[in-house]
């Protein structure tokens, strides 16, 4: 049961870091500070993935490489989503 606790919690850091990443880059031309945006933005998601991935690196290294899996595997759905909606353009 804690493995696939540490499974979804790594889901929710990659949903939360890659989803951040993709409403702030949609935003960007809206904004009249896109750079301070941008920046503010990477250190909020880049703090909250750092701090999950070390609290489950607290737990062990199994419970961190399947947090890690998860995190990334987040990353290669949302990108396949992503370029699907753009009309198959290459979004990676």
């Amino acid at each position: 049961m804690f493995l696939v606790l540490a499974f979804a919690w790594g889901a929710l850091l990659g949903l939360f870091y890659f989803g951040g990443l993709w409403m702030t880059l949609k935003s960007l031309p809206r904004l009249s500070r896109p750079r301070t945006a941008f920046f503010i933005g990477y250190g909020l998601r880049l703090a909250v993935a750092l701090s999950g991935m070390g609290l489950m690196l607290k737990m062990g290294p199994i419970a961190f490489f399947l947090t890690l899996a998860a995190f990334f595997g987040v990353r290669m759905v949302m990108t396949e989503k992503i370029s699907r909606a753009q009309g198959g353009a290459n979004a990676s």
